[in-house]
């Protein structure tokens, strides 16, 4: 997958890449990860979620074991990534804040995560889109997304 200007589809995936895909799948249209690790999201053991590394790419994947190790979370930190055609990574807050408004993207809730550890850390999230804006020192670093859900239980995966 070239990473040059590949467009961030809320609620699908990255260009080829969908939500729901499994991990042979993935590996097929990417190779194998840079690095992989399998963590879990919560006290029980069975909540497991294995994150793939694409370094050159600057992308990260995440799929789940409660949906059968399906892809579920994409992220990325390159202004090569483009959301309704606007390169976004590496703005400032305000430049953000003016182009999501360009984008019509308005359901944004803004949270302050700042912790001894990252002083300066925000998280600007679009519930409609199922994407998020995380922020550090006030410019754009990442921008993270999923699946949307019918319900709270059913995720609406891509055909």
């Amino acid at each position: 997958m070239e990473k040059e200007n590949v467009e961030i589809i809320p609620g699908e995936g990255l260009g080829k890449l969908k939500f729901g895909m499994s991990r042979s799948e993935v590996e097929n249209l990417l190779g194998k990860p840079d690095h992989q690790e399998i963590t879990h999201y919560s006290d029980d053991e069975s909540d497991k979620s294995d994150a793939w590394e694409y370094h050159p790419l600057r992308l990260d994947l995440s799929f789940e074991e409660a949906e059968d190790w399906r892809l579920m979370i994409l992220s990325v930190s390159s202004e090569d990534y483009l959301l309704k055609g606007s390169s976004l990574i590496g703005l400032d807050f305000d430049e953000l804040m003016e182009e999501l408004e360009v984008l019509k993207i308005s359901d944004l809730e803004i949270e302050d995560l700042s912790s001894e550890d990252h002083p300066d850390q925000k998280l600007i999230s679009s519930e409609a889109l199922a994407i998020n804006f995380w922020l550090h020192d006030n410019i754009l670093e990442e921008i993270q997304w999923g699946p949307q859900f019918i319900d709270d239980n059913t995720i609406n995966w891509p055909s």
